[in-house]
């Protein structure tokens, strides 16, 4: 149910951006750089990648997720750390569906976003 609600909520923008900076420091830095880096400001970018997890993740990557942001003070930002992570590696690549006023497509940081997901493990 976190883990539903987390793609739900951060699949808007504007939640997503107050998400980052609610976690802030390295990590709101990285995902800003992350997000200048493709032209996007940082909720946008954060949904698009939230956006493509919900559609990617496998049952049993939900279920470490899940594990993973059982007994967390906040399980939604830290789902959404455990989620956005993977993205900001090197040559992580994630796709836009095209819902946004920017151009649908791939958008990169450089392992593709579905190969990062095993990390979750």
């Amino acid at each position: 149910m976190v883990i539903a609600d987390m793609i739900h909520s951060c699949s808007n923008a504007n939640v997503a951006q107050a998400a980052v900076s609610c976690i802030g420091g390295a990590f709101a830095e990285r995902v800003a750089a992350a997000a200048d880096k493709n032209g996007l400001n940082v909720g946008r970018f954060v949904a698009i990648v939230i956006s493509d997890f919900a559609r990617r993740a496998s049952d049993e990557t939900l279920d470490v997720l899940s594990r993973k942001i059982a007994g967390a003070d906040q399980p939604l930002l830290r789902g959404l750390v455990h989620v956005v992570e993977p993205a900001l590696e090197e040559d992580a690549l994630f796709f836009d569906d095209g819902e946004s006023a920017f151009a649908p497509g791939v958008l990169s940081c450089g392992a593709a976003l579905h190969g990062s997901l095993a990390r979750l493990h």
